[in-house]
C-alpha cells in the first residue's frame, strides 16, 4: 500500500505528469520547482521511491535514477534506514573564489570574467605612471558630486560614442562599475515584490541584487541570438513586468550575440507592453565592429550600462550609465542612497585612460589575447561539447558522459582548476543546464590555459566515479 493517495499527493507529485521530458528529469524538476516556490523545504522527506514509482506508474529504475541526479545536484541526501530528505544548502552567488580564497598556490581559476594581466599592459602601464605626475588630488578628494565632475562625464560620453551612441555629460552617471549601475536600475525602475525579467540564465551578480532588493526576476526562454521574442511577448502578456535586463552583446554566459533583426524585434515587443530596457553592454568594445546597442534604436526606452573593467582591470570599478531623461530623477536617487558618488580618484585615472592616444592599442592587445585563447580552446576541447564566440572570453562546456555541473566542479577543483557551474547563472530551475563556464583568460598563461583545458577534457571523458552520480542509475 503506497504512502499517499492520487487525491493527497503533495503538489509537486500532481506537478510530474505536466513536466515535459524524460520522466527521471520531470521528478527532478518539480521537486527544483518545488524548492523555488517554497513547496518544499530542506529537511523535507521524499516519499519512498518504491511508492512515488508505483503512484507514478514508472518503473523505479526511473525513479532511482532521479533521486541519483538529485543527490549529484546537491538536493538531497539519503539516511540509512529513514530515507530521502531535501538537503539543500546556500547557494553560492557567484564562483567561489571570490569569497574563498584558499585555492592552493598552483590552482589555475578560470571561474572568473576578469582580463588576463590588463593593468601590466606596457602601454596600460605607462598611462598609471602618469597618473601621479600631475593630478589635483586635493581638488579630487575635495569635490561631492553625485552623478559624476563634468569632464568625467564626457568621458563617459566619448567612451560610449565609439558604440554609437550620441549624448552628452547631462545624460551620463558614473558609477562604481557594472554592477553598481545594475543596482541602480533596479532601484530607479522598479520596487519591491515587482517582476523583472531577464535572459533564463544571467548573470549572477544580477540575480544576487535582485533577491537583495526584493525584485522577483523571472527569466525568458533563448535561442543561439539570445531572448527570443515570442517567449518574451508571452512572458510580459503573463507577469505585466515593466522592466527587462538583458545582455544583447556576448551574453554571459553563453556569448549569443543579438543580430540588428532581433534587436529590432525584442524592441518592438518592448514598445508593444511599455518595457523599459536596462542594456548590460560591458562586452561591445571587444569586437572589431561594434553591435548596435538599443540605445541607439530607442535612447528613451533604454538604460545603457557600461565599464571599463574588462579593459583595464576590475580594480578600477569605474563604469558609466546612459540616462533616460524619465528615468533621471530616480536613479540620481538610488546613486545617492548607495555610495553618494563614485570616487573621482578612479574617475580620473579612467578619464586619462579613455582620452589617452593609446587607448586603442590596449583595446586591441586584449582583443588578440581573447582570440588566442579561443584558438587554444577549440584545439583542445571536443568541438561539439564546446560553445563560444572568437571573441569572448569565455566559453561554455556541455557535460556528456553523465556528470551534472556541480559535480564536475567539485573534481575540476580537485585537480587544480576552477570553472563555473550553469546553476550560478539559472534565473529558473525549469530550464536546468548540464554545463560550466570556463573563463579562457584567467590563467595566468597561454601555457597554463592549454594545461587547464587539457585536464577538463580529460576529466569530461572520464565521466564522474563509479557507484555514484547518474551515469551508474539504473
Amino acid at each position: 500500500m503506497t504512502i499517499f493517495a492520487l487525491a493527497s499527493a503533495p503538489d509537486w507529485v500532481r506537478s510530474i505528469a505536466a513536466v515535459s521530458g524524460p520522466r527521471y528529469l520531470a521528478i527532478v524538476r518539480a521537486v527544483e520547482l518545488a524548492l523555488s516556490s517554497g513547496n518544499l523545504k530542506s529537511g523535507d522527506r521524499l516519499p519512498p521511491q518504491r511508492d512515488l514509482a508505483k503512484h507514478l506508474s514508472v518503473n523505479i529504475g526511473t525513479v532511482t535514477k532521479a533521486y541519483a541526479t538529485m543527490h549529484d545536484r546537491g538536493l538531497v541526501a539519503s539516511r540509512v534506514g529513514r530515507g530521502t530528505y531535501i538537503n539543500v544548502a546556500e547557494k553560492d552567488d557567484g564562483p567561489r573564489s571570490l569569497w574563498d580564497h584558499s585555492a592552493p598556490r598552483h590552482f589555475i581559476d578560470l571561474s572568473h570574467s576578469f582580463p588576463d594581466n590588463a593593468p601590466i599592459h606596457p602601454v596600460a602601464a605607462e598611462i598609471v605612471r602618469e597618473w601621479t605626475s600631475d593630478v589635483d588630488i586635493p581638488a579630487l578628494l575635495a569635490r561631492q558630486i553625485d552623478a559624476g565632475l563634468l569632464h568625467h562625464r564626457k568621458a563617459g560620453a566619448q567612451w560610449m560614442a565609439a558604440f554609437g551612441i550620441q549624448c552628452t555629460a547631462e545624460d551620463v552617471m558614473v558609477t562604481c562599475g557594472g554592477q553598481h549601475g545594475m543596482v541602480l536600475a533596479l532601484a530607479a525602475l522598479s520596487r519591491p515584490g515587482d517582476i523583472v525579467l531577464t535572459e533564463e540564465l544571467a548573470f549572477y551578480g544580477l540575480k544576487s541584487a535582485a533577491n537583495m532588493m526584493g525584485r522577483s526576476l523571472v527569466g525568458v526562454r533563448m535561442d543561439e541570438e539570445g531572448l527570443a521574442p515570442d517567449y518574451l511577448d508571452i512572458v510580459c502578456r503573463r507577469t505585466g513586468a515593466k522592466v527587462l535586463f538583458c545582455t544583447p552583446t556576448l551574453h554571459n554566459p553563453t556569448t549569443a550575440i543579438m543580430s540588428l533583426d532581433r534587436r529590432k524585434e525584442i524592441l518592438e515587443v518592448c514598445k508593444r507592453h511599455d518595457i523599459m530596457i536596462v542594456e548590460d553592454d560591458v562586452w561591445n568594445f571587444i569586437l572589431d565592429i561594434p553591435s548596435v546597442p538599443f540605445a541607439v534604436l530607442d535612447p528613451e526606452r533604454c538604460v545603457y550600462i557600461t565599464t571599463l573593467s574588462k579593459v583595464l582591470g576590475p580594480g578600477l570599478r569605474i563604469g558609466y550609465l546612459r540616462m533616460p531623461r524619465r528615468a533621471l530623477h530616480a536613479l540620481g536617487v538610488a546613486l545617492r542612497a548607495t555610495t553618494l558618488m563614485a570616487s573621482p580618484m578612479n574617475a580620473e585615472h579612467a578619464t586619462r585612460l579613455i582620452q589617452s592616444s593609446s587607448i586603442d592599442r590596449i583595446i586591441q592587445a586584449v582583443r588578440l589575447e581573447a582570440r588566442a585563447r579561443q584558438e587554444i580552446a577549440a584545439a583542445t576541447l571536443p568541438a561539439e561539447n564546446l560553445i563560444t564566440k572568437p571573441e569572448a572570453f569565455y566559453s561554455w562546456l556541455k557535460l556528456t558522459n553523465g556528470w551534472s555541473a556541480d559535480a564536475y566542479v567539485r573534481m575540476a577543483e580537485n585537480r587544480g582548476v576552477g570553472t563555473t557551474p550553469f546553476t550560478v547563472f539559472e534565473v529558473t530551475s525549469l530550464n536546468h543546464t548540464d554545463a560550466v563556464r570556463i573563463c579562457l583568460n584567467g590563467a595566468p598563461d597561454r601555457a597554463s590555459l592549454e594545461q587547464a583545458l587539457k585536464c577538463l577534457r580529460v576529466l569530461l571523458m572520464e565521466g564522474p566515479p563509479r557507484g555514484r552520480g547518474r551515469s551508474m542509475s539504473p
